[in-house]
């Protein structure tokens, strides 16, 4: 009687186990919903999960456009957010804004007053999950204040108030190089970047952010010549360090913070479309402000010493010139060290020491 009974449990189970199968939703067949406009300051969108069987909770995919963020408001049974895309912000109220990446779990307890959304500049999406969903009750509250840009402060945060260090006076001969395309000149002023101390990541990255203003050719030419002398130092023995690794940027809206870049280095308005033409405007704003100053490891201050040697090689950008070094004066740079990059410039070329030494005149002199 037991192996009656324990046969035919198990071909119950087998048997409702053959009925049941996977259900697969793709992304694109979801039903989307926009989010209501009077309780989300931008453009976001939700859809709503295939219920649980026998569960009383309910979830859903919520997707928030880079900037975007909710009201404050309270669940009164709770929530969980799991996010599963990009970065963004999050607030209890009392408490300081948090930022939430991609993994990252949040439970919000019943009944306490937040409010969660996209990064400034990047997108964000999370999985919703309502606890007890038919009775757990969202109330919304006022509209969130967020802080005040301060671009003084966030000008602050990139600047550098000490002597430039040998080995940022390295990059400018480097740069001077290969923007002229002088290989023979441009291995030794690598080899000297070597031995000063800069590393393989950053000499890689003078040379990806030269090609916003020499070219691909040059810059490519460029990253041939130092992977040939690191082969080179390699057989020999000489092992040299790789430097910071990239830290992986989430998905960014990369024109919007481009804007804020240049705003901030510039310390001037350019929301409008620079030149009246919208192409040279995104790739200015979107991939050199935003997507090259996004890349962490090279400062501003590195990225602007490649831009100015660059241009001083160039020898007719005058107008380009005086931005940029205008830009380095707001990042703390003085006019002695200034001085001391005309000098390393002038040691490659003093024809084009001395139109960059005359555009810096002009730059101190404005107010």
């Amino acid at each position: 009687m037991k192996k009656t009974v324990l046969f035919s449990t198990a071909l119950a189970f087998t048997t409702s186990s053959a009925l049941a199968e996977q259900i697969i939703t793709p992304y694109t067949q979801h039903q989307w919903t926009a989010a209501p406009s009077d309780h989300f300051s931008g453009d976001a969108r939700f859809t709503r999960l295939p219920e649980i069987p026998n569960s009383p909770d309910g979830s859903a995919i919520v997707e928030f456009q880079a900037g975007t963020i909710t009201d404050w408001h309270t669940h009164s049974h709770g929530q969980y957010l799991i996010v599963t895309e990009g970065e963004g912000r999050t607030q209890e109220w009392g408490k300081p804004i948090r930022i939430i990446k991609k993994g990252d779990v949040i439970w919000c307890p019943p009944n306490v007053k937040h409010w969660h959304g996209a990064g400034e500049h990047s997108k964000m999406s999370h999985i919703a999950i309502s606890p007890n969903a038919k009775e757990n009750k969202a109330t919304w509250l006022e509209k969130v204040e967020l802080p005040k840009a301060d671009p003084k402060a966030d000008l602050q945060k990139i600047s550098q108030n000490t002597p430039l260090t040998p080995q940022q006076l390295a990059i400018v001969p480097i740069v001077f190089y290969s923007a002229r395309g002088d290989l023979t000149q441009l291995k030794p002023a690598i080899e000297q970047g070597l031995a000063s101390g800069l590393t393989v990541n950053e000499l890689r990255e003078v040379f990806a952010h030269q090609y916003a203003y020499a070219g691909f050719p040059r810059a490519l030419n460029g990253l041939l010549t130092l992977q040939n002398i690191l082969k080179e130092r390699s057989e020999k023995g000489i092992q040299d360090p790789q430097g910071n690794p990239l830290t992986q940027v989430e998905p960014t809206d990369y024109y919007a913070l481009g804007t804020h870049t240049l705003n901030t280095l510039s310390g001037r308005d350019n929301s409008t479309v620079l030149w009246n033409f919208d192409g040279i405007d995104y790739a200015l704003k979107a991939h050199l402000f935003g997507y090259l100053f996004s890349r962490d490891n090279l400062s501003a201050v590195n990225r602007e010493l490649v831009t100015v040697s660059t241009l001083a090689s160039l020898e007719t950008v005058q107008n380009q010139l005086r931005s940029h070094l205008g830009i380095l004066k707001n990042l703390g740079l003085n006019e002695t060290e200034l001085k001391r990059v005309i000098e390393k410039i002038r040691q490659q070329n003093p024809t084009a020491a001395n139109t960059v030494d005359s555009v810096l005149k002009d730059v101190f002199k404005a107010k």
